[in-house]
């Protein structure tokens, strides 16, 4: 009784976050105002993050929020507030042609799924053993890690510098 709950939780939980995946990349794909286009993007991120943590790995998932959203996401936000003009401020209708890939895509996992129905794949329960990664990161691949954040933190303060020249020019 108690393990077919939890199973109904698992698959129950995986929907919701297939849902908020799926409907973050319809919103980022189809709507032409670039404030729902990036929400759209943040909230499908999020979703692959509680994907890979539903499936096992809360390493992967926390460094894609960290990456992906922490970084990534911050700097299209920057981006985005310091670009915009005042007319482009408006809600536009969304595109519907836009959302025919993400459509397939999803007819095409929903079949994948559906084949795989009777071969009851669900996350092992074993914990995998991550302590490796961090001590990697840590020791080994300090300095490239390192590289790779002051490349990016520079990159976005170049970025803000000739969004503010164009403006002040424009």
């Amino acid at each position: 009784m108690f393990d077919t709950v939890i199973h109904d939780v698992y698959y129950l939980s995986f929907a919701m976050i297939l849902v908020l995946v799926l409907g973050g990349g319809i919103i980022a794909v189809t709507s032409k105002s670039l404030i729902y286009c990036f929400f759209g993007l943040v909230s499908s991120l999020l979703g692959v993050a509680g994907l890979y943590y539903n499936l096992g790995s809360p390493l992967v998932a926390v460094m894609q929020i960290m990456i992906y959203i922490g970084a990534v996401c911050v700097a299209i936000a920057f981006g985005i507030s310091l670009t915009r003009k005042t007319e482009d401020e408006g809600v536009k209708p969304p595109d519907i042609k836009a959302a025919i890939p993400v459509v397939l895509v999803t007819a095409m996992l929903g079949s994948t799924l559906k084949g795989l129905e009777g071969r009851h794949i669900v996350a092992s329960a074993h914990k995998a053993d991550e302590s490796l990664i961090g001590w990697m990161l840590l020791k080994e691949y300090l300095l490239p890690f390192e590289i790779i954040s002051i490349l990016l933190t520079v990159a976005v303060i170049g970025a803000v510098t000739i969004a503010l020249i164009n403006r002040r020019i424009g």
